[in-house]
């Protein structure tokens, strides 16, 4: 295993550095406007006067110690080694080449902005063919990460990173690849394909309003994870028996689409619950007929 992901690594490289001298096998060259977050509330500078009653005993508060960070999973040490922004590894098993290698199998980055790793390699060398790489916003580590992490990647005209993302405009595609593996550095996860849809990155492309599906990071309370998870439905190509629930987690993963300008192609995963048996939804998705499509497709 190691030593497929080790080619795997070379293989890109080479890939990538011959892709920098053919701009038309690059996916797509347009990051998604990552705009500020709105501004939080401030702590007010003084407080009213209360008049406070001498206890007659003394308070005593007690501190718990901070959560201690895991270990680092082993197997992915030497890719921390090379490279401190590998954050994890991300494969799907059910789309494979003719020899049986997967087509998505790739360590993952996260830097400080979502602009670096558009054209740099894991080696973080120049090429035009990027590397996978989660939104920057909130940090993966191990005791923390996104309610919904975003990863994304470009649609190489080569086969490589996301291009094969848009096979799951095919409903036999989800059947067979409906399970994705996301290993961060310190834990193991697989995670069940809920929703594959198409959109757009600017208001005038629908005249749904603007669904900011990149900036869905997290859910402080059930009307954020509401408004994500109807937004997904609404357009998901597929319909299935998979239930979600405020508290589950997400993964996103995202590339361009070549259905209309500047659009985008979705994947969204959720999170196997401890002891849930993956294998019961295969045969549970059918089309959705009656999905949302951006009206710039008509």
């Amino acid at each position: 295993m190691e030593t497929l992901r080790n080619n795997l690594l070379k293989t890109a490289a080479l890939i990538a550095a011959a892709v920098m001298a053919a701009a038309s096998l690059s996916g797509c060259g347009k990051n998604i406007d990552q705009k500020p977050d709105a501004t939080e509330p401030t702590e007010p500078t003084s407080s009213p006067i209360t008049t406070l009653t001498e206890p007659t005993t003394e308070a005593t508060t007690t501190t718990e110690p901070p959560p201690v960070e895991p270990d680092p999973l082993d197997k992915y040490l030497e890719y921390y080694e090379q490279n401190d922004d590998f954050v994890g590894w991300l494969s799907i098993p059910g789309i494979t080449h003719s020899n049986g290698e997967l087509y998505i199998d790739y360590p993952v980055v996260q830097c400080d902005d979502n602009s670096f790793y558009i054209d740099h390699d894991f080696d973080k060398d120049k090429s035009s063919a990027g590397w996978i790489y989660a939104d920057y916003k909130i940090p993966i580590t191990g005791l923390d990460m996104a309610d919904n992490v975003t990863l994304y990647g470009h649609s190489m005209a080569n086969g490589t990173f996301f291009r094969r993302l848009l096979d799951y405009k095919d409903l036999s595609t989800v059947k067979d690849a409906y399970i994705i593996n996301f290993d961060t550095r310190w834990e193991e996860a697989q995670y069940v394909i809920v929703s594959c849809f198409l959109i757009g990155i600017y208001d005038w492309q629908d005249d749904l309003p603007l669904f900011e599906y990149f900036k869905c990071r997290r859910f402080d309370t059930e009307e954020d994870y509401n408004y994500f998870y109807d937004n997904i439905m609404l357009r998901n190509y597929y319909t299935s028996d998979i239930e979600c629930e405020y508290g589950d987690q997400f993964l996103t993963l995202s590339t361009c689409a070549y259905d209309f300008d500047d659009s985008r192609f979705v994947i969204v995963a959720r999170k196997l619950r401890e002891g849930e048996d993956p294998s019961v939804y295969k045969d549970s998705y059918a089309k959705n007929p009656d999905r949302h499509k951006p009206s710039i497709v008509g």
